[in-house]
């Protein structure tokens, strides 16, 4: 260990070797929580049935949502279409 080759009568060897296995413990705690992919993965689905209503509620707000957006989407081609058409005629005529 370095702790011998620098050891003077006050030279902190147990400071140094409480830092390398605090340095040590420190990397292994970074690499197992690094994301090697063992880890579970965490459960997000709700334990109750007033949670699960809910989440149901909320996937069917967020289908609805899409589908008014899709609606609007398709409404905003569609006046932008019979603009066009409307002025590609007079300009050029």
């Amino acid at each position: 260990m370095r702790c011998q080759l620098l050891s003077t009568p006050d030279s902190g060897c147990e400071e140094m070797e409480s830092s390398e296995k605090l340095a040590n413990t420190m990397r292994k705690l970074f690499l197992r929580v690094g994301g090697k992919g063992d880890n579970p993965p965490v459960e997000i689905s709700p334990g109750c049935p007033f949670g699960a209503l809910v989440e149901e509620r909320l996937k069917d707000m967020e289908r609805n949502i899409q589908e008014v957006k899709g609606r609007i989407n398709g409404l905003i081609f569609l006046i932008l279409g019979l603009i066009l058409t409307e002025v590609i005629p007079r300009l050029l005529g």
